[in-house]
């Protein structure tokens, strides 16, 4: 049961590392006050640019997916839910759980893109405050 939460940890974490370890490079090389710093800056932006266009059909997608989740559940009301446990309609939970772990799916989906989208942020308002300079 706990493996939604376990795959969201794990993917989050592996996310944020990422992400986490190529901002790290780009600083030091920042740091380093290279002559080619912002030409550095500008490429790590394309990289960054790229993972984002790549991921927009599946991030689309996902969104659909949580959208659909949302729709379900005004259907699905908390008496419904005790009613088909009562009455064990397991087809009924078990079609709410696969929609539940869907939901999920897409939400990780999402929740990785949002974490693309706050890289490109930070690096444009770098490049942003470096142009003002």
């Amino acid at each position: 049961m706990a493996k939604s939460i376990d795959q969201f940890s794990e993917e989050m974490r592996t996310k944020l590392s990422k992400v986490e370890t190529g901002l790290h490079d780009l600083k030091a090389k920042i740091d380093s006050k290279a002559s080619n710093v912002e030409k550095d800056v500008r490429n790590h932006l394309d990289q960054v640019e790229k993972r984002i266009a790549q991921a927009q059909t599946k991030v689309s997608a996902a969104q659909a997916e949580m959208k659909k989740w949302v729709e379900a559940r005004k259907v699905e009301t908390k008496d419904k839910i005790a009613e088909w446990k009562s009455k064990r309609d397991t087809k009924k939970l078990q079609a709410r759980a696969n929609m539940a772990d869907q939901y999920a799916a897409a939400a990780r989906t999402v929740a990785a893109a949002a974490v693309d989208e706050a890289e490109r942020a930070s690096v444009e308002s770098w490049l942003a405050n470096w142009d003002a300079k």
